[in-house]
């Protein structure tokens, strides 16, 4: 039986080699959304009838609404046997379709392979080659936090549809089932690539003259060789990320300070009209129907995102990145560092005066919702930061990348350090950035960054370039000017150079072809 990394375990000291169930409770945490809801609007309607019989006064032969409590409560009262019966039946009903979930439930590890059985009238078995997984996950919904269940999420090569839950299983067997999962997934195909794209130094080797350390103040500042196995250690914590931080930046977004423009705006205009702030509140409660959905979508899109990143937290297993974030669904990523495809930086106008970014990575295997309502939780790898903080994370993922070059990239302009602009001509079709947008060429990679006002950063490794392509729109094409993208994985950051001279667009393509081809060939 093949054994683990892990202390040299077998995939059968935790029996994960036989068909074994999921936690008892797994039914009722999978079902206690939909349970919560259905008690909330019982007990509404029961508290409405004691609001409205109490409310009614008077006999109940003269006054129908007195009558509330008995037409609410009188059969419980009057028929408790046949309730208590009822009430009996429905449980009984409940329990058994939970039973019998839980019975047809069941999963193991075996073959190279993870399997998955459940369903007990439509019956679904579902299997994952452990070759093929890309990522395993750890998810603690709020309901799972109270019962103490985690469930696992096994992120395979083709995608979201494609990924495999064990929902659920206590937190400790849930942490233990994970680990066993990376070991027999083995991570086999993750050490001679970081070797070679020089990730990680061989063995005996001395550390590289440049490889950055970590800081005295306990923030990363690098890290050493990546090739020392930390067991069951979560890693080593590279940064977090202040929860009054992520306020701030979740804050200072495009829609609340629209939102902010138009309410001061209106409430100007409306003071000036009237004079009188009692007069300003009647309007402004008159106009609450036509900006109230808008409010409130901009409210419940921030503070999704406020959930959503809240306590994060990234780590360095050596190998991979880990993260852990989320205030209500707890959840900790492992990104192999060597699935990581491209990373990018990006810095919104509001966040110009702090001097923060956010880093993203397009990873192998993990998709990106455009909604950003699941995909960028795995792939954002600092939700906000210091430009230092972000150069930091960056060396983590990939430490060929220079540093300088990054930081010449997010604040400089011009042709200095070895870039290439776009055209001239690219004046009448983008007059503010013009200037600074273009692309630089190192031995290891190709970085390109775009935007004045919103900046942007996007570097890819010449071996992961999937394809490359040029295109011409209908201006640029009477510009004489191209566009060149280099296609990634599906993911957040996209490497695009606009508006280049065609002639320098061609250069680009057949130049980076012959790049990534060798650097294929060198791995």
């Amino acid at each position: 039986m093949p054994t683990s990394g892990v202390g040299g375990r077998g995939e059968n000291d935790l029996g994960l080699g036989e068909w074994q169930h999921l936690h008892p409770l797994s039914p009722l945490v999978r079902g206690g959304v939909g349970g919560i809801a259905v008690i909330g609007y019982a007990g509404s309607q029961f508290v409405d009838d004691i609001f409205r019989s109490i409310g009614g006064g008077g006999d109940a032969d003269d006054d129908p609404s007195a009558g509330g409590l008995r037409d609410g409560l009188g059969f419980l009262f009057d028929h408790s046997l046949a309730t208590s019966g009822v009430v009996l039946l429905a449980l009984l009903v409940v329990g058994l379709l939970g039973w019998l979930s839980w019975r047809f439930s069941k999963f193991r590890v075996t073959g190279g392979q993870i399997e998955l059985r459940k369903g007990w009238l439509f019956r679904e078995h579902r299997q994952v080659p452990l070759e093929r997984v890309q990522a395993i996950e750890i998810s603690r919904p709020l309901i799972a936090q109270i019962t103490g269940l985690s469930q696992v999420i096994v992120q395979s090569a083709g995608g979201g549809d494609s990924h495999l839950k064990l929902a659920f299983l206590s937190a400790r067997r849930a942490d233990e089932v994970r680990r066993e999962l990376i070991a027999l997934a083995g991570r086999r195909d993750e050490a001679a690539p970081l070797r070679d794209l020089g990730h990680v130094d061989a063995p005996g080797a001395p550390a590289a003259a440049n490889a950055p350390t970590r800081g005295a103040d306990g923030t990363f500042g690098g890290r050493p060789g990546a090739g020392a196995l930390l067991g069951d250690d979560e890693g080593r914590e590279v940064l977090r990320v202040p929860n009054s931080r992520l306020f701030v930046a979740t804050i200072l977004h495009g829609g609340t300070i629209f939102l902010g423009a138009v309410a001061l705006i209106g409430a100007s205009l409306a003071l000036a009209a009237y004079g009188s702030s009692i007069e300003v509140l009647t309007g402004a409660a008159i106009a609450l129907p036509a900006i109230g959905p808008l409010a409130f979508g901009i409210a419940v899109n921030r503070v999704g995102e406020l959930l959503k990143h809240g306590n994060f937290r990234l780590a360095d297993t050596g190998t991979a990145a880990r993260i852990q974030h989320g205030l209500t669904d707890k959840r900790t990523t492992t990104v192999p560092l060597h699935r990581i495809q491209a990373v990018g930086m990006v810095q919104p106008l509001w966040w110009r005066p702090l001097g923060w970014w956010r880093v993203s990575v397009n990873v192998a295997g993990i998709g990106h919702d455009p909604t950003g309502d699941d995909g960028d939780k795995d792939t954002t790898v600092l939700p906000v930061g210091t430009l230092d903080q972000a150069l930091d994370v960056l060396a983590l993922l990939d430490p060929a990348i220079s540093a300088d070059d990054l930081r010449r990239a997010a604040l400089g302009d011009g042709r200095d350090g070895g870039w290439t602009l776009v055209s001239e001509r690219a004046r009448s079709l983008d007059r503010l950035s013009w200037r600074r947008s273009g692309f630089a060429v190192s031995p290891h990679s190709l970085m390109v960054r775009s935007g004045r006002l919103w900046r942007r950063v996007s570097v890819m490794p010449h071996a992961r370039v999937q394809s490359l392509t040029m295109s011409q729109g209908p201006l640029e094409r009477r510009l004489d000017l191209a566009t060149v993208t280099l296609v990634s994985t599906p993911g957040p950051v996209s490497v695009s150079i606009q508006h280049l001279e065609t002639a320098t667009a061609t250069e680009l393509l057949h130049d980076e072809t012959a790049r990534a081809r060798d650097a294929r060939h060198v791995r």
